[in-house]
C-alpha cells in the first residue's frame, strides 16, 4: 500500500496560502482511494478537496489536471480543478503532486438501480463522443499488453495461464474493426457521485486513455452490474440502453460486449494482483484477485447467444 500522506490544519493553512479561496474553516479526511491522501475542506469561499497523490507522479498528474480543464470546456459532469493564484493546477508538495477541486455534493451508491444504471450508460457515451484529448495514451495501464510481467514468475504460474489466455482471445477480437475513442478506463460504482438520486459526476480519470469503447462499457459492467460478485444481466442491459440512447454500437461491438466484460474482469484481476503480490505486498489483500478472476470466469461461461438476447432485448424491439 502506498505510505498515505497525513497533513495537519496548519500544514492545510500554509498551502491554501497559495490559493484564493479565503481563511480555512474546517477540514476532515476523505474515505476512499488507494493511490490518493484526501481531505474535505470549507473555507470561507466554499467546500472543496484537497487530495496528495501518493503514487503518480508529477507528469501525470499534470496530464490528469490538464485532461480535467479539456473535459470542462466541452461541459462534462465531474472534477474541477481550482488554480493556484499563479495559474498552476497542481503543486509539489514535499515531492508528491497536490491539487484542490470542487467538492461535489452527493454520495457514492453502492447497488445502482436501473435508472441510475441508464444514467451511467449516457454518460459514458457522451463521454466517448468527446474528441479525445491529444496526450491521452494509446494502451489501457493495466490492460493485455500488461499482463506479461506475470510471465516466468513461479509464484504466478498457474495465474498467469489463465491470464494471458483471456489475454490472447481479446488480441484476437480486437482485430476486428472496434471504434476507439475517449475512455474512462475505471468506471465503477465508487468512481461516481449522486445526488438526490441521479448521476451528478464521474471522477477519478487517471486511467484515461484513448482505446476501444467497448472495452470501457465491459469495465462499466465489472464495476456497476456485479454488486454481490456475479454479473446482472438484466443491470447490464440497463446500462446498455442508456449507453445507446446517445451512441449506438456497431454490430461487432454488440457481439464482442460479452468478451470485453471478461476482459475487464481480468484487467482488474491483474491490477490487484500485482499490486498486493509484487509492488505492495499486502498478506491481507493478497487474494484479493480473485473476485474478479470469478466474475471474469463467470461471464465466459454465460451462453453467447442468450447473453445478446437479454442484454440487447430493448435494442431488439426497435
Amino acid at each position: 500500500m502506498a505510505q498515505l500522506t497525513v497533513l495537519t490544519s496548519r500544514q492545510v493553512e500554509h498551502i491554501l496560502e497559495r490559493y484564493n479561496l479565503g481563511r480555512l474553516v474546517c477540514s476532515a479526511p476523505l474515505d476512499g482511494g488507494l493511490a490518493n491522501s484526501s481531505l474535505k475542506i470549507e473555507t470561507e469561499c466554499g467546500r472543496y478537496v484537497l487530495s496528495v497523490c501518493d503514487e503518480k507522479g508529477m507528469d501525470e498528474i499534470s496530464r490528469l489536471c490538464s485532461l480535467l480543464h479539456y473535459l470542462e470546456k466541452y461541459d462534462f459532469p465531474t472534477t474541477r480543478v481550482i488554480a493556484t493564484r499563479q495559474g498552476e493546477h497542481y503543486i509539489d508538495y514535499q515531492g508528491k503532486p497536490l491539487y484542490i477541486k470542487h467538492f461535489i455534493d452527493g454520495g457514492v451508491v453502492k447497488q445502482l438501480g436501473r435508472r441510475q444504471l441508464f444514467e451511467v450508460g449516457a454518460a459514458l457515451a457522451g463521454l466517448h463522443e468527446i474528441p479525445p484529448y491529444p496526450d491521452l495514451p494509446e494502451r489501457f495501464s493495466y490492460g493485455i499488453e500488461c499482463f506479461d510481467e506475470l510471465k516466468g514468475r513461479a509464484s504466478a504460474e498457474t495465474y498467469y495461464k489463465w491470464l494471458s489466455t483471456c489475454g490472447k482471445r481479446v488480441e484476437v477480437a480486437q482485430t476486428a474493426t472496434l471504434p476507439k475513442g475517449f475512455v474512462h478506463g475505471d468506471l465503477f460504482f465508487d468512481n461516481m457521485v449522486f445526488a438526490d438520486g441521479s448521476l451528478a459526476a464521474l471522477l477519478d480519470f487517471e486511467e484515461a486513455c484513448h482505446y476501444f469503447r467497448i472495452f470501457d462499457l465491459g469495465m462499466t459492467a465489472v464495476g456497476c452490474c456485479a454488486p454481490e460478485g456475479i454479473l446482472s444481466v438484466e443491470m447490464t442491459a440497463a446500462l446498455i440502453d442508456g449507453y445507446q440512447s446517445i451512441r449506438k454500437l456497431e454490430e461487432d461491438e454488440r457481439r464482442l460486449l460479452q468478451l470485453h466484460i471478461e476482459y475487464g474482469a481480468a484487467a482488474t484481476s491483474f491490477w490487484r494482483y500485482r499490486q498486493y503480490n509484487i509492488r505492495n505486498p499486502d498478506p491481507a489483500m493478497k487474494n484479493h484477485y480473485r473476485a474478479m478472476m470469478e466474475i471474469a470466469i463467470q461471464v465466459r461461461a454465460i451462453d453467447v447467444d442468450l447473453f445478446v438476447d437479454r442484454v440487447f432485448l430493448e435494442d431488439d424491439k426497435v
